[in-house]
């Protein structure tokens, strides 16, 4: 099914218009039909399935069939062979929890052939359940020091050495300026690196370096687990002194991460990884958009930053795609903070020039494998990569805070 850039068009803007006024919560799909008759019984279906997923003898001529089952608000073709059909649900039907309105959207219609949620709409009422990234842009921005442009991030590998010799890595990276120094997501509890002790090790190696240059790198410890394990990681790594924490929604689920992104004592930024999340966001029929998945779902959990796989690596998505996932990183959300677009996946400095025009100043660059191979002095490499960015935006702004006096910082 060909692409249609339906966040550009009248319809998306008319329906996004009328929509702020209205006391429901809608959701759009795009379906795959015939023509318009296919369509509408494809979207009355799934009005009915993702509400009482029952006969019709059941509801019809009742208050249920009035209130509870969806509306389609609007049908219209988008390509040939396709339709976008806007349906509304009553937020009564999911009160404040995220894991059913996540339900409410896409639950059972997920498993149908041909349909593929794009984007969502809540009122104003209902952002009161969803408070959002307590970070966002700026605010992430402000614990490193970057008061503008992009942001480079790198990441501890591989997986298979110690605690200790992450702590080194971290060391030399921050050393060099590295604002953000993640972990891998691979990087759990493994015997030969323990969670507390990789943290402890990274904290201290990052404060050590920080002390020395005067800088303000952060490391971002991976806190994905089990259960109820991932809150306590994020509480353990928010008590080790980690500047933020990282977290894989396609194993943890996004309920869990809104559980902690509105915990009044965690005071740490949350950065999103995409891992498990391919399923959900490759096909171009049916699944979830990533504009939507990555986007819009991000923020509502109350993620700061967003990473996902660029164009240009190791990974399929299209320039078009990557832009439209920054679209929903900052698209208005009954006020919620815009989040950090963080593309990654086989990114290296000859990509500078074509990301900064793409993604603009706006965005972390995650560069892993790349830039721990440029040279065996890892310094040198922050180095080497800060000149190539600052090359990339034609020099107007220095990305180091270590040494370049131009840098702008808070």
């Amino acid at each position: 099914m060909a692409s249609n850039p339906f966040f550009e068009s009248e319809l998306f803007n008319e329906l996004n218009d009328a929509l702020k006024h209205s006391s429901r919560f809608t959701a759009t799909y795009r379906i795959a039909a015939g023509d318009y008759a296919e369509a509408k019984k494809i979207a009355r279906g799934i009005a009915v399935e993702q509400t009482v997923e029952c006969p019709d003898e059941l509801f019809v001529n009742t208050w249920i069939e009035d209130t509870v089952i969806g509306q389609i608000e609007d049908l219209k073709k988008a390509n040939p062979g396709s339709y976008y059909a806007i349906i509304s649900y009553s937020p009564d039907t999911v009160q404040g929890e995220m894991t059913e309105l996540m339900n409410m959207l896409f639950g059972n219609t997920s498993l149908q052939p041909g349909i593929r949620l794009m984007s969502f709409e809540l009122p104003d009422s209902m952002y009161r359940h969803y408070p959002g990234p307590k970070f966002g842009r700026q605010g992430i921005r402000k614990l490193c020091g970057i008061e503008k442009g992009p942001i480079l991030m790198s990441a501890l590998k591989p997986l298979g050495r110690s605690a200790k010799d992450f702590g080194e890595t971290a060391y030399k990276l921050a050393l060099g300026g590295c604002p953000l120094i993640k972990d891998d997501h691979s990087l759990f509890n493994q015997s030969y690196a323990p969670f507390k002790d990789r943290v402890k090790a990274c904290v201290d190696s990052v404060n050590n370096a920080n002390a020395k240059t005067g800088g303000r790198s952060l490391y971002i410890a991976n806190c994905t687990a089990d259960s109820m394990e991932f809150l306590e990681r994020a509480v353990t790594a928010q008590e080790l002194g980690a500047g933020g924490i990282m977290a894989a929604p396609g194993l943890l689920g996004l309920s869990i991460i809104r559980e902690l992104s509105s915990a009044p004592d965690f005071h740490l930024p949350i950065f999103l990884h995409p891992c498990f999340s391919g399923p959900l966001v490759l096909s171009a029929d049916s699944g979830i958009s990533p504009f939507c998945c990555y986007g819009q779902f991000s923020r509502l959990a109350g993620a700061d930053a967003a990473i996902f796989t660029s164009f240009g690596g190791r990974f399929p998505f299209t320039e078009e795609v990557c832009r439209k996932i920054c679209d929903g990183t900052e698209t208005e959300m009954g006020g919620l903070r815009s989040i950090f677009p963080v593309p990654s996946g086989g990114m290296k400095w000859q990509l500078f020039k074509k990301m900064v025009q793409v993604y603009g100043p706006d965005a972390i660059f995650l560069v892993g494998g790349a830039l721990l191979t440029e040279s065996d002095d890892l310094t040198a490499n922050m180095h080497f990569y800060f000149e190539k960015l600052n090359e990339a935006v034609n020099k107007s702004v220095s990305y180091t805070h270590l040494t370049l006096p131009t840098t702008s910082r808070v």
